[in-house]
């Protein structure tokens, strides 16, 4: 089976923004290899969802992905880091009779601080500020 010449939308954007990345990423750590617990585990994180994806692209591809899915989380073993949510092995066509499901994207623990995971600031609805009172009472 070939690969289709079109892909769906927002695929081929998202794998150039992905690829771009990458490579950002690639010539930071090349000129400064300094690498945190955290920033291994996004990256280790990073590869194996971009693996789920890429699974569905042809057989073959699932077949390899699943490899890459094994590798990964013998890296996560051997650098101490926490087991990723999806499996290292996943189901894919011709294993079992089952399709590679579509996987959901990771759940990332929140972080402290003002990060990624920040959502702003939340004021209950039964909690109001004074119109034209900037840091007026709340009522």
């Amino acid at each position: 089976m070939k690969l289709p010449i079109t892909a769906a939308p927002g695929v081929a954007e998202r794998a150039e923004v992905l690829a771009d990345a990458a490579c950002d990423l690639h010539d930071v750590t090349s000129t400064a290899p300094r690498w945190s617990a955290d920033a291994v585990e996004d990256a280790v994180e990073a590869m194996e969802t971009t693996a789920l994806a890429l699974a569905s692209a042809h057989s073959d591809a699932a077949a390899a992905m699943r490899a890459v899915g094994r590798q990964l989380a013998e890296l996560r073993e051997r650098l101490g880091l926490p087991p990723g949510e999806h499996a290292a092995d996943p189901p894919g066509p011709g294993h079992g009779g089952r399709p590679l499901a579509s996987p959901a994207p990771p759940r990332r623990p929140e972080r402290r601080g003002l990060g990624p995971g920040y959502r702003g600031i939340r004021i209950p609805p039964s909690r109001t500020v004074t119109p034209g009172a900037v840091g007026g009472p709340v009522t």
